[in-house]
């Protein structure tokens, strides 16, 4: 016990790496002998805990019995569930002797789930000797940004602004009167195709005076109302929309010319004031 106490302060004093090996030196790791690799996660699992029990001031006779139990526990973690692991790792620290204070238990015990659990499946990928290291090449074509235009080419914030939202007008007037052209489209098509059916059913032996056309055409008329006025109501709202939609193309326009006018005015006012103190 004390030649491993003294190895522990020794480790705690030296860097990470030299660490991990003078700690191990106190251990025989038969475990995983052999593998190279599996043996140096035990140990550095080992390490890790060991160190974080010298950081948190617990007794030196508790950090020796912390290095003992991870040397043992970590073997017997391979193949176990999340709270299988959870209630060994319990059992074993509630088992150290001398027993930990409360405060101490569970402080190593937050550390060594969050150690062990947050790294499941690497650690079981280790201990079962499940893993397959495969080297992956992708060969990624590289796209370089545009080389961007001279600031002499380029486009102020605000009238590029206002160009985009005359395109977004325009884009919705063109949609409005194609909606006004199909409606009247729709409209004259159903009015033709209900008038010649009304017509089909005369015989051409059938001879009309003008009372009982004018009462057939009444009657044709009075049962397409509903029809034609639910359609019109429909394309007097897509002109209304329309008609807004151009009333604010007219309008950011003047704006647009409003701002180019007064920046005009205003270099035209630069320049006459320079003439004037020339001439002075």
């Amino acid at each position: 016990m004390d030649a491993l106490k003294s190895a522990i302060q020794e480790a705690a004093r030296l860097k990470r790496d030299e660490g991990i090996e003078r700690l191990s030196s106190c251990f025989q790791w038969r475990e995983f002998e052999g593998d190279d690799q599996r043996q140096y996660l035990h140990q550095e699992f080992v390490y890790e805990n060991v160190m974080y029990s010298v950081q948190r001031g617990l007794p030196w006779a508790a950090v020796v019995q912390i290095a003992n139990l991870c040397k043992e526990l970590l073997p017997e973690l391979r193949g176990l569930e999340k709270s299988e692991a959870l209630s060994l790792i319990q059992t074993q620290l509630s088992q150290c002797h001398p027993r930990l204070p409360p405060s101490h238990h569970a402080t190593m015990y937050d550390f060594m789930v969050q150690s062990y659990i947050h790294h499941q499946c690497l650690y079981q990928a280790f201990l079962k000797k499940e893993v397959n290291l495969k080297c992956m090449h992708s060969h990624l074509e590289i796209h370089v940004p545009p080389h961007p235009l001279p600031l002499s080419e380029g486009t102020d914030l605000g009238v590029w602004e206002k160009q985009q939202a005359l395109k977004e007008l325009n884009a919705a007037e063109a949609v409005k009167i194609a909606e006004i052209h199909r409606l009247r489209e729709q409209a004259e098509a159903q009015i033709m195709e209900k008038l010649q059916v009304s017509l089909g059913d005369l015989s051409l032996e059938d001879r009309l005076d003008k009372q009982a056309l004018e009462s057939m055409v009444r009657l044709f008329l009075q049962s397409e109302a509903d029809m034609v006025k639910e359609i019109l109501i429909k394309e007097i709202r897509a002109v209304q929309e329309l008609l807004e939609i151009r009333l604010s193309q007219t309008a950011l326009q003047g704006a647009g010319h409003a701002s180019d006018a007064s920046g005009y005015s205003q270099k035209g006012s630069t320049s006459g004031t320079t003439k004037t103190k020339k001439k002075k």
